[in-house]
Protein backbone atom coordinates (compact mmCIF):
# COMPACT_ATOMS: atom_id res chain seq x y z
CA UNK A 1 0.00 0.00 0.00
CA UNK A 2 1.40 3.29 -1.09
CA UNK A 3 2.16 6.49 1.55
CA UNK A 4 1.23 10.18 1.87
CA UNK A 5 3.04 11.95 4.78
CA UNK A 6 1.76 14.98 7.06
CA UNK A 7 4.06 16.34 9.61
CA UNK A 8 3.18 19.13 11.72
CA UNK A 9 0.02 20.32 10.91
CA UNK A 10 -0.60 22.91 14.08
CA UNK A 11 -3.50 24.59 15.15
CA UNK A 12 -4.48 25.57 18.47
CA UNK A 13 -7.36 24.20 20.84
CA UNK A 14 -8.65 23.66 24.26
CA UNK A 15 -8.18 20.28 25.09
CA UNK A 16 -7.35 18.79 28.29
CA UNK A 17 -8.73 17.50 32.02
CA UNK A 18 -8.06 20.48 33.73
CA UNK A 19 -10.29 23.25 33.91
CA UNK A 20 -7.94 26.14 32.32
CA UNK A 21 -7.76 23.60 29.63
CA UNK A 22 -11.16 23.75 29.10
CA UNK A 23 -11.06 27.39 28.29
CA UNK A 24 -7.40 28.71 27.76
CA UNK A 25 -6.38 27.45 24.04
CA UNK A 26 -2.70 25.69 23.19
CA UNK A 27 -0.96 24.47 20.61
CA UNK A 28 -1.39 20.84 19.55
CA UNK A 29 -0.19 19.45 16.36
CA UNK A 30 -0.20 16.28 14.31
CA UNK A 31 1.41 13.95 12.43
CA UNK A 32 -0.51 11.89 9.44
CA UNK A 33 0.17 9.16 7.50
CA UNK A 34 -2.29 8.08 5.00
CA UNK A 35 -2.36 4.82 3.75
CA UNK A 36 -4.31 4.11 -0.43
CA UNK A 37 -3.28 3.26 -3.83
CA UNK A 38 -1.59 5.60 -5.67
CA UNK A 39 -0.81 3.48 -8.66
CA UNK A 40 -3.52 5.35 -10.58
CA UNK A 41 -2.48 8.82 -9.93
CA UNK A 42 0.91 7.60 -10.49
CA UNK A 43 -0.60 6.91 -14.36
CA UNK A 44 -2.97 9.60 -14.77
CA UNK A 45 -1.49 12.83 -13.25
CA UNK A 46 -4.98 13.43 -11.98
CA UNK A 47 -6.26 14.72 -8.53
CA UNK A 48 -8.93 12.94 -8.56
CA UNK A 49 -6.63 9.25 -8.59
CA UNK A 50 -5.18 10.85 -5.43
CA UNK A 51 -6.40 12.28 -2.23
CA UNK A 52 -6.42 16.29 -1.77
CA UNK A 53 -3.25 16.17 1.21
CA UNK A 54 -4.60 20.40 1.69
CA UNK A 55 -7.92 19.13 2.43
CA UNK A 56 -6.37 16.30 4.67
CA UNK A 57 -4.64 19.33 6.93
CA UNK A 58 -7.90 21.18 6.86
CA UNK A 59 -10.34 18.54 8.36
CA UNK A 60 -7.66 17.79 11.15
CA UNK A 61 -7.29 21.61 11.94
CA UNK A 62 -10.86 21.60 12.27
CA UNK A 63 -10.93 18.77 14.34
CA UNK A 64 -8.65 20.30 16.33
CA UNK A 65 -10.34 23.72 16.81
CA UNK A 66 -13.53 21.70 17.07
CA UNK A 67 -15.67 20.41 20.45
CA UNK A 68 -13.49 20.06 23.25
CA UNK A 69 -12.19 16.48 24.25
CA UNK A 70 -10.51 15.37 27.74
CA UNK A 71 -7.93 13.08 26.75
CA UNK A 72 -5.69 13.23 23.48
CA UNK A 73 -6.44 9.88 22.68
CA UNK A 74 -10.26 11.02 21.80
CA UNK A 75 -8.71 13.98 19.97
CA UNK A 76 -6.48 11.58 17.87
CA UNK A 77 -9.47 8.97 17.10
CA UNK A 78 -11.67 12.02 15.68
CA UNK A 79 -8.82 13.01 13.63
CA UNK A 80 -8.64 9.68 12.14
CA UNK A 81 -12.48 8.94 12.16
CA UNK A 82 -12.47 12.18 9.87
CA UNK A 83 -9.31 11.05 7.66
CA UNK A 84 -11.10 7.81 6.87
CA UNK A 85 -14.10 9.42 5.63
CA UNK A 86 -11.89 10.90 2.75
CA UNK A 87 -12.14 7.88 -0.07
CA UNK A 88 -9.93 6.22 -1.25
CA UNK A 89 -7.90 6.05 2.05
CA UNK A 90 -8.15 2.87 3.47
CA UNK A 91 -5.80 3.28 6.90
CA UNK A 92 -4.02 6.03 8.74
CA UNK A 93 -1.42 6.67 11.76
CA UNK A 94 -2.51 9.75 13.47
CA UNK A 95 0.31 11.46 16.22
CA UNK A 96 -1.10 13.91 18.24
CA UNK A 97 1.61 16.43 20.21
CA UNK A 98 0.33 17.96 23.13
CA UNK A 99 4.09 19.79 23.52
CA UNK A 100 2.20 22.47 26.66
CA UNK A 101 0.90 19.63 28.84
CA UNK A 102 0.77 19.97 32.14
CA UNK A 103 3.45 17.87 32.90
CA UNK A 104 5.40 17.71 36.42
CA UNK A 105 8.64 17.38 35.39
CA UNK A 106 10.92 18.88 32.52
CA UNK A 107 9.62 17.57 29.34
CA UNK A 108 10.10 18.44 25.80
CA UNK A 109 6.74 16.90 24.39
CA UNK A 110 4.12 14.15 24.83
CA UNK A 111 2.16 12.80 22.11
CA UNK A 112 0.16 9.66 21.34
CA UNK A 113 -0.12 7.81 17.70
CA UNK A 114 -2.95 5.55 16.97
CA UNK A 115 -3.25 3.44 13.62
CA UNK A 116 -6.89 3.26 12.65
CA UNK A 117 -8.71 1.11 9.38
CA UNK A 118 -12.40 0.96 8.40
CA UNK A 119 -14.02 -2.37 8.99
CA UNK A 120 -16.54 -3.69 6.65
CA UNK A 121 -19.18 -2.37 8.82
CA UNK A 122 -18.02 1.02 7.81
CA UNK A 123 -16.90 1.57 11.92
CA UNK A 124 -13.42 2.83 12.49
CA UNK A 125 -11.35 0.74 14.56
CA UNK A 126 -7.68 -0.85 15.55
CA UNK A 127 -5.94 -2.34 12.74
CA UNK A 128 -6.90 -6.07 13.12
CA UNK A 129 -9.30 -5.61 15.08
CA UNK A 130 -13.09 -6.62 14.56
CA UNK A 131 -15.96 -4.59 15.88
CA UNK A 132 -17.25 -7.46 18.31
CA UNK A 133 -13.58 -7.35 19.42
CA UNK A 134 -13.71 -4.07 20.20
CA UNK A 135 -17.18 -3.91 21.58
CA UNK A 136 -16.12 -6.29 23.99
CA UNK A 137 -12.89 -4.56 25.28
CA UNK A 138 -14.94 -1.71 25.81
CA UNK A 139 -17.14 -3.44 27.74
CA UNK A 140 -14.47 -4.80 29.51
CA UNK A 141 -13.19 -1.63 29.82
CA UNK A 142 -16.00 0.08 31.48
CA UNK A 143 -16.61 -3.06 33.59
CA UNK A 144 -12.75 -2.34 35.41
CA UNK A 145 -13.36 1.19 36.11
CA UNK A 146 -16.24 0.68 37.76
CA UNK A 147 -15.04 -1.52 40.32
CA UNK A 148 -13.79 0.59 43.26
CA UNK A 149 -12.00 -0.47 46.54
CA UNK A 150 -14.64 -1.00 49.31
CA UNK A 151 -14.52 2.41 51.78
CA UNK A 152 -15.03 0.75 55.57
CA UNK A 153 -14.88 3.08 58.26
CA UNK A 154 -13.24 2.33 61.78
CA UNK A 155 -12.60 3.87 65.17
CA UNK A 156 -9.78 2.78 66.44
CA UNK A 157 -8.60 3.75 70.35
CA UNK A 158 -5.19 4.86 71.24
CA UNK A 159 -3.43 4.95 74.86
CA UNK A 160 0.13 5.26 76.42
CA UNK A 161 1.92 5.84 79.50
CA UNK A 162 5.27 5.42 78.39
CA UNK A 163 7.55 8.27 77.70
CA UNK A 164 6.30 11.16 75.63
CA UNK A 165 2.89 10.18 75.32
CA UNK A 166 1.53 13.08 74.04
CA UNK A 167 3.86 13.34 71.37
CA UNK A 168 3.90 9.27 70.32
CA UNK A 169 0.17 9.50 70.06
CA UNK A 170 0.05 12.71 67.66
CA UNK A 171 2.77 10.38 65.63
CA UNK A 172 0.60 7.44 65.39
CA UNK A 173 -2.55 9.82 64.30
CA UNK A 174 -0.03 10.85 61.69
CA UNK A 175 0.86 7.51 60.88
CA UNK A 176 -2.23 6.46 61.06
CA UNK A 177 -3.40 9.16 58.34
CA UNK A 178 -0.01 7.53 56.22
CA UNK A 179 -1.77 4.33 56.06
CA UNK A 180 -2.15 3.37 52.31
CA UNK A 181 -5.96 4.09 51.43
CA UNK A 182 -6.90 5.56 54.70
CA UNK A 183 -7.95 8.83 56.33
CA UNK A 184 -8.52 9.98 59.53
CA UNK A 185 -12.09 11.72 59.60
CA UNK A 186 -12.35 12.10 63.38
CA UNK A 187 -9.76 13.29 66.09
CA UNK A 188 -11.24 12.97 69.93
CA UNK A 189 -9.94 15.39 72.85
CA UNK A 190 -7.52 13.76 75.05
CA UNK A 191 -8.08 12.31 78.35
CA UNK A 192 -5.89 11.15 81.07
CA UNK A 193 -6.72 7.96 82.70
CA UNK A 194 -5.37 6.75 86.77
CA UNK A 195 -3.80 3.36 85.73
CA UNK A 196 -7.03 1.72 87.75
CA UNK A 197 -6.16 -1.69 89.31
CA UNK A 198 -2.52 -1.04 88.48
CA UNK A 199 0.37 -0.24 90.96
CA UNK A 200 -0.35 2.88 92.97
CA UNK A 201 3.12 4.46 91.16
CA UNK A 202 2.18 3.54 87.54
CA UNK A 203 1.81 6.89 85.87
CA UNK A 204 -1.29 8.01 84.00
CA UNK A 205 -2.58 7.03 80.74
CA UNK A 206 -3.16 9.46 78.39
CA UNK A 207 -6.28 7.81 76.03
CA UNK A 208 -7.81 9.57 72.84
CA UNK A 209 -9.71 7.74 69.62
CA UNK A 210 -9.99 8.45 66.28
CA UNK A 211 -12.04 7.41 63.37
CA UNK A 212 -11.00 6.46 60.05
CA UNK A 213 -12.29 5.55 56.47
CA UNK A 214 -10.17 2.86 54.67
CA UNK A 215 -10.14 0.52 52.05
CA UNK A 216 -7.65 -1.96 54.41
CA UNK A 217 -9.92 -4.73 55.38
CA UNK A 218 -9.98 -5.33 59.29
CA UNK A 219 -7.01 -7.97 59.47
CA UNK A 220 -5.19 -6.11 57.39
CA UNK A 221 -5.73 -2.66 59.81
CA UNK A 222 -4.70 -4.56 62.64
CA UNK A 223 -1.43 -5.42 61.13
CA UNK A 224 -1.19 -1.89 60.04
CA UNK A 225 -1.64 -0.81 63.50
CA UNK A 226 0.65 -3.33 65.27
CA UNK A 227 3.28 -1.97 63.17
CA UNK A 228 3.02 1.35 64.13
CA UNK A 229 3.08 0.21 68.03
CA UNK A 230 6.34 -1.54 67.44
CA UNK A 231 8.01 1.08 65.77
CA UNK A 232 7.02 2.93 69.05
CA UNK A 233 8.61 0.22 71.09
CA UNK A 234 5.91 -1.49 72.22
CA UNK A 235 6.04 -5.37 72.86
CA UNK A 236 3.03 -7.44 73.77
CA UNK A 237 4.46 -10.05 76.31
CA UNK A 238 2.96 -8.74 79.34
CA UNK A 239 -0.88 -7.19 78.33
CA UNK A 240 -1.63 -5.68 81.30
CA UNK A 241 1.46 -3.48 81.69
CA UNK A 242 2.47 0.14 81.14
CA UNK A 243 3.25 0.45 77.25
CA UNK A 244 4.46 3.37 75.00
CA UNK A 245 1.52 3.34 72.88
CA UNK A 246 -1.93 1.05 72.64
CA UNK A 247 -3.52 0.89 69.26
CA UNK A 248 -7.52 -0.86 69.34
CA UNK A 249 -9.69 -1.48 66.75
CA UNK A 250 -13.15 -0.44 68.51
CA UNK A 251 -15.29 -0.93 65.53
CA UNK A 252 -14.77 -1.94 62.50
CA UNK A 253 -18.45 -1.05 60.10
CA UNK A 254 -20.21 -1.83 63.27
CA UNK A 255 -19.30 -5.63 62.59
CA UNK A 256 -19.77 -8.28 65.44
CA UNK A 257 -17.40 -11.27 64.93
CA UNK A 258 -15.67 -13.65 67.31
CA UNK A 259 -12.33 -13.92 65.39
CA UNK A 260 -9.71 -15.33 67.97
CA UNK A 261 -7.42 -12.75 65.71
CA UNK A 262 -9.61 -10.15 66.21
CA UNK A 263 -13.08 -9.72 67.84
CA UNK A 264 -15.31 -7.23 66.66
CA UNK A 265 -16.16 -5.28 68.45
CA UNK A 266 -13.60 -4.86 70.72
CA UNK A 267 -14.44 -7.16 73.57
CA UNK A 268 -14.03 -5.16 76.37
CA UNK A 269 -14.64 -1.44 74.82
CA UNK A 270 -18.41 -1.44 77.06
CA UNK A 271 -16.98 -1.37 80.15
CA UNK A 272 -14.01 1.06 79.35
CA UNK A 273 -14.77 5.00 79.94
CA UNK A 274 -11.02 5.76 78.67
CA UNK A 275 -12.30 4.50 75.41
CA UNK A 276 -16.17 5.57 75.88
CA UNK A 277 -15.49 9.17 77.06
CA UNK A 278 -13.30 10.42 74.22
CA UNK A 279 -15.39 8.44 71.62
CA UNK A 280 -18.81 10.21 72.92
CA UNK A 281 -16.53 13.80 72.69
CA UNK A 282 -16.01 13.19 69.31
CA UNK A 283 -19.04 11.77 68.27
CA UNK A 284 -21.81 12.08 70.44
CA UNK A 285 -24.20 9.47 68.50
CA UNK A 286 -21.52 6.40 68.74
CA UNK A 287 -23.09 2.90 68.88
CA UNK A 288 -21.06 -0.04 70.18
CA UNK A 289 -22.69 -3.23 67.90
CA UNK A 290 -22.84 -7.25 69.82
CA UNK A 291 -24.61 -8.30 72.87
CA UNK A 292 -22.73 -5.70 75.36
CA UNK A 293 -23.59 -2.82 72.57
CA UNK A 294 -25.65 0.35 72.64
CA UNK A 295 -25.08 4.02 72.76
CA UNK A 296 -22.08 5.03 74.00
CA UNK A 297 -22.94 8.30 76.01
CA UNK A 298 -24.96 5.24 77.97
CA UNK A 299 -22.62 2.81 78.38
CA UNK A 300 -19.99 5.65 79.53
CA UNK A 301 -22.98 5.92 82.07
CA UNK A 302 -22.68 2.89 84.01
CA UNK A 303 -18.86 1.97 83.45
CA UNK A 304 -16.81 1.17 86.79
CA UNK A 305 -14.10 3.37 86.14
CA UNK A 306 -15.39 6.57 85.02
CA UNK A 307 -14.78 8.69 87.14
CA UNK A 308 -11.12 7.85 86.94
CA UNK A 309 -11.32 9.53 83.27
CA UNK A 310 -10.62 13.46 82.95
CA UNK A 311 -10.66 15.53 79.91
CA UNK A 312 -6.65 16.72 79.45
CA UNK A 313 -6.53 18.70 76.84
CA UNK A 314 -8.16 19.78 73.28
CA UNK A 315 -6.02 20.82 71.32
CA UNK A 316 -3.48 18.33 71.99
CA UNK A 317 -2.94 18.03 67.98
CA UNK A 318 -1.56 21.39 67.56
CA UNK A 319 1.71 19.70 69.99
CA UNK A 320 0.56 22.97 72.43
CA UNK A 321 2.06 25.75 69.70
CA UNK A 322 -1.52 26.68 70.20
CA UNK A 323 -0.73 28.32 73.72
CA UNK A 324 1.69 30.22 72.59
CA UNK A 325 0.06 32.17 70.07
CA UNK A 326 0.89 35.78 71.30
CA UNK A 327 -1.51 38.55 70.42
CA UNK A 328 0.27 41.91 70.51
CA UNK A 329 -3.46 43.56 71.24
CA UNK A 330 -2.80 42.73 74.51
CA UNK A 331 -5.88 44.79 76.69
CA UNK A 332 -8.15 45.15 73.19
CA UNK A 333 -8.18 41.17 72.42
CA UNK A 334 -9.19 40.35 75.71
CA UNK A 335 -12.25 42.29 75.49
CA UNK A 336 -12.98 41.10 72.53
CA UNK A 337 -12.40 37.72 73.60
CA UNK A 338 -14.59 38.34 76.22
CA UNK A 339 -17.24 39.66 74.36
CA UNK A 340 -16.89 36.54 71.95
CA UNK A 341 -17.48 34.24 75.58
CA UNK A 342 -20.69 36.13 76.23
CA UNK A 343 -22.06 35.40 72.40
CA UNK A 344 -22.83 31.96 71.79
CA UNK A 345 -20.62 30.94 68.74
CA UNK A 346 -21.61 31.19 64.99
CA UNK A 347 -20.86 28.45 62.77
CA UNK A 348 -19.05 29.64 59.23
CA UNK A 349 -17.57 27.69 56.28
CA UNK A 350 -14.41 28.80 55.33
CA UNK A 351 -11.49 27.82 52.89
CA UNK A 352 -7.79 27.21 53.30
CA UNK A 353 -5.17 27.19 50.55
CA UNK A 354 -1.85 24.91 51.47
CA UNK A 355 1.27 25.38 49.60
CA UNK A 356 4.95 23.70 50.04
CA UNK A 357 7.99 23.55 47.67
CA UNK A 358 9.13 20.73 49.86
CA UNK A 359 9.67 17.03 48.69
CA UNK A 360 7.30 15.52 51.01
CA UNK A 361 4.51 18.61 50.87
CA UNK A 362 1.66 15.81 50.04
CA UNK A 363 2.35 14.18 53.42
CA UNK A 364 2.64 17.15 55.32
CA UNK A 365 -1.19 18.54 53.86
CA UNK A 366 -2.61 14.92 55.33
CA UNK A 367 -1.26 16.02 58.37
CA UNK A 368 -2.34 19.62 58.39
CA UNK A 369 -5.52 18.60 57.39
CA UNK A 370 -5.75 16.22 60.55
CA UNK A 371 -4.30 19.03 62.98
CA UNK A 372 -7.04 21.88 61.39
CA UNK A 373 -9.66 19.78 61.82
CA UNK A 374 -8.66 18.59 65.74
CA UNK A 375 -9.21 22.43 66.89
CA UNK A 376 -11.94 22.64 68.41
CA UNK A 377 -15.06 24.48 66.80
CA UNK A 378 -13.27 22.86 63.51
CA UNK A 379 -14.81 20.19 60.69
CA UNK A 380 -13.28 19.62 57.53
CA UNK A 381 -16.21 19.49 55.11
CA UNK A 382 -13.84 19.29 51.45
CA UNK A 383 -10.61 17.93 50.19
CA UNK A 384 -9.91 19.37 47.00
CA UNK A 385 -7.75 17.77 44.27
CA UNK A 386 -3.58 17.64 44.90
CA UNK A 387 -1.90 20.63 42.33
CA UNK A 388 1.31 21.07 40.96
CA UNK A 389 2.69 24.60 40.67
CA UNK A 390 5.39 25.68 37.91
CA UNK A 391 7.33 28.69 39.14
CA UNK A 392 10.29 30.21 36.97
CA UNK A 393 11.72 32.13 39.43
CA UNK A 394 11.87 29.33 42.58
CA UNK A 395 11.00 25.68 43.54
CA UNK A 396 7.96 24.27 41.92
CA UNK A 397 4.92 24.07 44.57
CA UNK A 398 2.39 21.89 45.27
CA UNK A 399 -0.73 23.28 46.38
CA UNK A 400 -4.41 22.45 47.53
CA UNK A 401 -7.58 23.62 49.29
CA UNK A 402 -10.03 22.91 51.94
CA UNK A 403 -13.28 24.12 53.46
CA UNK A 404 -13.90 23.74 56.58
CA UNK A 405 -16.98 24.81 59.17
CA UNK A 406 -15.55 26.60 62.18
CA UNK A 407 -16.92 28.15 65.08
CA UNK A 408 -13.72 30.11 65.36
CA UNK A 409 -13.78 33.95 64.99
CA UNK A 410 -11.42 34.58 61.85
CA UNK A 411 -8.71 36.29 63.86
CA UNK A 412 -8.49 33.04 65.78
CA UNK A 413 -8.56 30.47 63.04
CA UNK A 414 -5.82 32.56 61.23
CA UNK A 415 -3.55 32.51 64.38
CA UNK A 416 -4.16 28.46 64.88
CA UNK A 417 -3.44 27.93 61.24
CA UNK A 418 -0.02 29.83 62.65
CA UNK A 419 0.39 27.22 65.28
CA UNK A 420 -0.05 24.52 62.60
CA UNK A 421 2.58 25.93 60.48
CA UNK A 422 4.86 26.23 63.53
CA UNK A 423 4.46 22.63 64.48
CA UNK A 424 5.28 21.57 60.64
CA UNK A 425 8.53 24.13 61.25
CA UNK A 426 7.31 26.46 58.20
CA UNK A 427 7.51 23.76 55.64
CA UNK A 428 3.57 24.51 54.96
CA UNK A 429 1.90 27.64 53.99
CA UNK A 430 -1.56 27.93 55.30
CA UNK A 431 -3.49 31.05 54.50
CA UNK A 432 -7.42 31.72 55.92
CA UNK A 433 -8.71 32.37 51.74
CA UNK A 434 -12.62 32.95 52.54
CA UNK A 435 -14.56 32.98 55.54
CA UNK A 436 -18.61 33.20 54.94
CA UNK A 437 -19.56 36.62 56.17
CA UNK A 438 -16.38 37.85 56.99
CA UNK A 439 -14.47 40.66 56.05
CA UNK A 440 -11.70 42.34 57.11
CA UNK A 441 -8.70 44.62 56.50
CA UNK A 442 -6.60 44.52 59.76
CA UNK A 443 -2.85 43.72 59.34
CA UNK A 444 -3.32 40.69 61.44
CA UNK A 445 -6.62 39.31 59.46
CA UNK A 446 -7.17 40.01 55.92
CA UNK A 447 -10.19 38.38 54.69
CA UNK A 448 -10.91 37.59 51.61
CA UNK A 449 -7.02 36.87 51.14
CA UNK A 450 -6.61 39.89 49.10
CA UNK A 451 -4.38 38.21 46.04
CA UNK A 452 -6.23 34.84 46.01
CA UNK A 453 -7.66 36.05 43.17
CA UNK A 454 -4.22 36.22 41.32
CA UNK A 455 -3.14 32.74 42.54
CA UNK A 456 -4.27 29.55 40.06
CA UNK A 457 -2.71 27.58 42.72
CA UNK A 458 -5.61 28.40 45.08
CA UNK A 459 -8.44 29.39 42.24
CA UNK A 460 -8.15 25.88 40.40
CA UNK A 461 -8.30 23.44 43.66
CA UNK A 462 -10.99 25.70 45.02
CA UNK A 463 -13.01 25.13 41.60
CA UNK A 464 -12.65 21.75 41.51
CA UNK A 465 -13.62 21.20 44.43
CA UNK A 466 -16.38 23.32 44.48
CA UNK A 467 -18.05 24.08 41.02
CA UNK A 468 -20.04 27.37 41.93
CA UNK A 469 -17.62 28.60 44.64
CA UNK A 470 -17.22 32.77 44.60
CA UNK A 471 -14.86 35.06 45.62
CA UNK A 472 -16.72 37.81 47.11
CA UNK A 473 -19.05 38.70 44.09
CA UNK A 474 -16.78 37.29 41.41
CA UNK A 475 -17.38 33.28 40.43
CA UNK A 476 -13.89 31.48 40.84
CA UNK A 477 -13.83 29.85 37.59
CA UNK A 478 -14.06 33.46 36.22
CA UNK A 479 -11.05 34.80 38.15
CA UNK A 480 -9.38 31.35 37.04
CA UNK A 481 -9.55 31.84 33.22
CA UNK A 482 -7.84 35.62 34.40
CA UNK A 483 -5.41 34.56 36.41
CA UNK A 484 -1.94 35.40 34.78
CA UNK A 485 -0.32 32.21 36.18
CA UNK A 486 -3.33 29.91 35.54
CA UNK A 487 -0.57 28.05 33.01
CA UNK A 488 1.66 27.73 35.72
CA UNK A 489 -0.83 24.98 37.36
CA UNK A 490 -1.83 21.29 36.64
CA UNK A 491 -3.96 18.79 38.69
CA UNK A 492 -1.39 15.77 40.25
CA UNK A 493 -4.17 13.59 42.08
CA UNK A 494 -8.01 13.51 42.77
CA UNK A 495 -7.59 11.13 45.40
CA UNK A 496 -4.45 11.48 47.21
CA UNK A 497 -5.95 12.19 50.33
CA UNK A 498 -6.73 8.37 50.61
CA UNK A 499 -2.74 7.47 49.87
CA UNK A 500 -0.96 6.09 47.15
Amino acid sequence: MDIIRLTGVSANGTHGVLDFEHQRAQPFIVDATLYLDLFAAGRSDALGDTVDYGRVAKDIVAVIEGEHVDLIEKLAQRIAERILAIKPIAKVDVTVHKPHAPITVPFTDVAVSITRVRDAQGAVVPEHKTQSDIQVAVQSAAARSTEQPAVHHAVVALGGNIGDVESTLRASVREMDGLSGTQVVGISPLYRTAAWGMADDTPDFLNAVVELETTLDSHELLAALQGIERAHGRNRENHWDSRPLDLDIIDFDGITSADPDLSLPHPRAWQRAFVLAPWVALNPTARLAGAHGGLASDLLAVAADRDAVQLDSEDWMLAGHAANVVDDAGAKHAALEKNRQDAAPVSRKAVISMDSTVRDAEQLFREAIVSVDSIPGNQVQGISPLYHVSHFDGPDALSAVIQIETKLPAADLIAALGSVEAAHEGLIDLDLVDMDGVTSDTPDCRVPWPSARNHASVLAPWMDMDADATLGSEPVSFLLAMAPDAGQVGMLSDNWIMGK
